[in-house]
C-alpha cells in the first residue's frame, strides 16, 4: 500500500504543462467508478480536440494541496468543507467552482453482517456506524477508512461526529485527547477502489470489515467480479435519521486554478475553462443519466437548476405589458429553493434558417426566498422569449455538513417561455392642404428600430369604383412615434392612407383612410 501512495504522490508532483495539456488534480472516485475513462476523457477530447487531459487521481485533500502548489490547471473534488478554505484563500479562478454532479455514499459490509446493520440501520448511517463500533469493541467487526483526508474520509468524520462514539483529536474513533485509533478502526491510505478491495480482504483479526464508499465505485467492482463477499448494508439515509436525507449525498465540484496565486507557474487557464465548459454542458449532463446504465446511474446531473417559466404566446398589441413567472430549485436531493439570485427575461428576433437566435435582456428580477420570480416585459417586437439564470456564484448547500457549507456555484441556465407577435399601430390625423401639397401627420408604434428597417408608405387612389391603391411615397421612419410627411397630388378627389412596416419586428399596420380634394 505504501508503494501505491508513493506512486500517486509522485504523479501529483509533476509540473503543470503548457499549451494543449490540461492537468487535472482530482478525486479517485470518478476514476474508480469508470466515469473518467468511459465518459469524461473521450467526451472532453471530442468537444475540445485541441486539449489533452492528464488526470491525477488522488484524495481530495491531496488534490487540493497539489492545486495550491501550482501542480495542476483544474481541480475536481467532493469535500465542501475543504473546498471552502480553498476558495477563501483565492485559489479558485471564479468566485466559487462549478457544481457538476453528485453521487451517493453506501456502507458495504460482510455478507454475514456481524454488526447487524442491514437489519437495524439499513437507512440510518449514524446508527450503522454506532453498531459497527459496538461490534468492533466486542471483537466482532472492523471498519476500514480511507484515512487520507479525502472527500470520503471527510464525510466519514462528519458522520462519526453525529454518533455517540468516543473520538480522537482527528475526529475519528479512538481515545479522546489522542491521535490514536480504536483497535478495530483501520486507515487504508489508498484510493476508493483499493479501500473497497482491502475491506473485502479484511486482513485483520476480530471479525469482518465494513467501510464507506461511493456507489459508483462499489457497483463497478461488483459488476467486474472483483468484489464478491461484500454487500451494501446501509444506504439512502432517511430524512428522519440523524443528518437527514443528504448525509450520504456526495456533491462534486470543478475549479479552474487562479494563476495569480502562483505567478511563477504557468497555469493553462483556457484549458481549465474548457474543462469546466464541458462538464457543465447540457450534453455531458444528459449523458450522466445513462452511466453506467439508465436503470442504475452512478452520478446525477447537478450543474444547472431546475427552472420553470410560464408561457407567453400569440399576437399582442404594441406596448402591451405581460408577466412571466416561475421558480428555481436545485437538483441536489432536498436542496432548498434558490433565493436571491438574478433572473433575466430575454428576447430574440426569429433567426434565419440554420442560424442561432441572438438574445438580449429586456427585464430583470431576483428570485424570492422560495425561489420564485416575476418578470414584467413589454411587447415591443415579435420574437422568441426565454428566462435566463446567469452564472451567479450562488451555490448549492451541502446538507451533509453542519453548519451548511456552500459547494459549487450555478451554471447559466435557460427556461423557454414561448414566442410573441406584436400588432403595430398607426394613426392618421385630418390632412392639411396647401394647393396640391398635402401634409399627413400621425403616430405609429412601437418606435422604429435603430437599424432603420421601419418604413412608412403613403398610399393613395383616386375616387372611383375601379381605382387601385398605389404607392405615392416611401420613406424610412426615424426613431420615434410621430411622423409628418408631405405628398404632391394631381388634381382630383383622393383617398389616402399610411402603411407602417417593420419586418421581423412587428406585424404591418394600416391607418384609417381619409379623403382630400386637390384642384
Amino acid at each position: 500500500m505504501a508503494l501505491v501512495v508513493a506512486i500517486l504522490v509522485a504523479l501529483s508532483a509533476a509540473p503543470a504543462a503548457l499549451g494543449s495539456t490540461v492537468i487535472v488534480q482530482g478525486t479517485t472516485d470518478i476514476r474508480d467508478a469508470g466515469l473518467l475513462e468511459e465518459v469524461i476523457e473521450p467526451g472532453f477530447h471530442e468537444a475540445f480536440p485541441q486539449y489533452e487531459m492528464k488526470y491525477i487521481a488522488v484524495g481530495t485533500g491531496q488534490a487540493i494541496a497539489n492545486a495550491k502548489a501550482g501542480q495542476g490547471d483544474a481541480l475536481v473534488v467532493h469535500a465542501p468543507s475543504q473546498e471552502k478554505t480553498f476558495v477563501e484563500e483565492g485559489y479558485s479562478l471564479e468566485p466559487r467552482g462549478r457544481a457538476i454532479f453528485y453521487s451517493d455514499y453506501v456502507i458495504p459490509g460482510p455478507l454475514n453482517d456481524p454488526a447487524g446493520v442491514l437489519a437495524k440501520a439499513p437507512h440510518n448511517a449514524v446508527l450503522a456506524f454506532e453498531l459497527i463500533a459496538k461490534a468492533g469493541e466486542e471483537g466482532k467487526a472492523n471498519f476500514v477508512s480511507r484515512g487520507d483526508n479525502s472527500g470520503t474520509n471527510t464525510q466519514e468524520k462528519a458522520i462519526w461526529k453525529l454518533t455517540k462514539i468516543e473520538l480522537n483529536q482527528l475526529g475519528e474513533p479512538g481515545p479522546a485527547g489522542t491521535k490514536e485509533d480504536a483497535p478495530w478502526y483501520h486507515r487504508a491510505g489508498v484510493g476508493q477502489a483499493e479501500t473497497v478491495l482491502l475491506t473485502q480482504q479484511c486482513p485483520f483479526g476480530g471479525g469482518g470489515c465494513y467501510e464507506m464508499t461511493d456507489r459508483g465505485t462499489f457497483n463497478r467492482l461488483v459488476s467486474k467480479g472483483s468484489v464478491t463477499s461484500l454487500e451494501i448494508v446501509s444506504q439512502d439515509n432517511e430524512a428522519s435519521a440523524p443528518g437527514g436525507r443528504n448525509l450520504l449525498t456526495n456533491p462534486f465540484t470543478v475549479y479552474a486554478i487562479n494563476p495569480a496565486k502562483e505567478p511563477g507557474i504557468n497555469i493553462n487557464v483556457e484549458g481549465a475553462k474548457a474543462l469546466m465548459t464541458y462538464l457543465t454542458s447540457e450534453g455531458f449532463q444528459a449523458r450522466l443519466a445513462s452511466f453506467p446504465n439508465a436503470s442504475a446511474p452512478a452520478f446525477f446531473a447537478d450543474a444547472h437548476p431546475k427552472m420553470t417559466a410560464s408561457s407567453v404566446s400569440g399576437a399582442l398589441a404594441a406596448g402591451t405589458a405581460f408577466t412571466v413567472t416561475g421558480g428555481a430549485t436545485g437538483l441536489l436531493p432536498g436542496a432548498p429553493a434558490i433565493a436571491g439570485v438574478p433572473v433575466n427575461l430575454q428576447q430574440a428576433p426569429y433567426p434565419p434558417a440554420g442560424q442561432a437566435a441572438t438574445y438580449t435582456t429586456i427585464a430583470s428580477a431576483t428570485t424570492a426566498a422560495d425561489g420564485s420570480y416575476s418578470l414584467q416585459g413589454v411587447a415591443n417586437r415579435e420574437g422568441l422569449l426565454r428566462v435566463e439564470m446567469p452564472n451567479t456564484g450562488a451555490a448549492w448547500p451541502n446538507l451533509a455538513v453542519t453548519p451548511l457549507i456552500a459547494s459549487g456555484s450555478l451554471t447559466q441556465t435557460f427556461a423557454a417561455v414561448g414566442s410573441i407577435g406584436v400588432r403595430s399601430r398607426i394613426s392618421l390625423k385630418k390632412p392639411a392642404k396647401k394647393k396640391r401639397t398635402v401634409t399627413l401627420r400621425g403616430t405609429f408604434g412601437p418606435a422604429a428600430t435603430p437599424a432603420g428597417a421601419t418604413t412608412l408608405v403613403i398610399q393613395g387612389r383616386k375616387s372611383g369604383r375601379h381605382a387601385k391603391w398605389q404607392g405615392l411615397k416611401k420613406l424610412r421612419a426615424r426613431e420615434g412615434v410621430a411622423y409628418k410627411v408631405t405628398v404632391k397630388l394631381k388634381p382630383g378627389r383622393w383617398k389616402l392612407r399610411v402603411r407602417y412596416r417593420d419586418p421581423g419586428v412587428v406585424s404591418p399596420a394600416t391607418s384609417r383612410t381619409v379623403s382630400v380634394s386637390v384642384r
